[in-house]
């Protein structure tokens, strides 16, 4: 049986993200033990990251390009 690692909404922090235009909104990221990240915009999950060897990866959900990067920028950041 598969172990899964939950998500830690006591650790969740807050970014910026410009969707298009002036479409800037503030997701969480919750982060779990294992380097995963899921992205919740307005309630609702958006998305769900892996952060291997400085990278973003997305394996549940699909973000633009441009959305990707911001998210890993700010990832970076938080734990930098």
């Amino acid at each position: 049986m598969l172990q899964q690692i939950a998500f830690i909404p006591q650790h969740q922090f807050h970014v910026l993200i410009n969707f298009s235009g002036e479409d800037e909104r503030i997701v969480a990221v919750l982060p779990n033990e294992a380097g995963g990240f899921r992205v919740v915009d307005q309630g609702k999950i958006i998305a769900e990251l892996n952060l291997n060897k400085g990278s973003c990866t997305c394996y549940k959900g699909k973000l633009k390009k441009d959305i990707m990067t911001q998210l890993e920028r700010q990832i970076k950041n938080h734990y930098a």
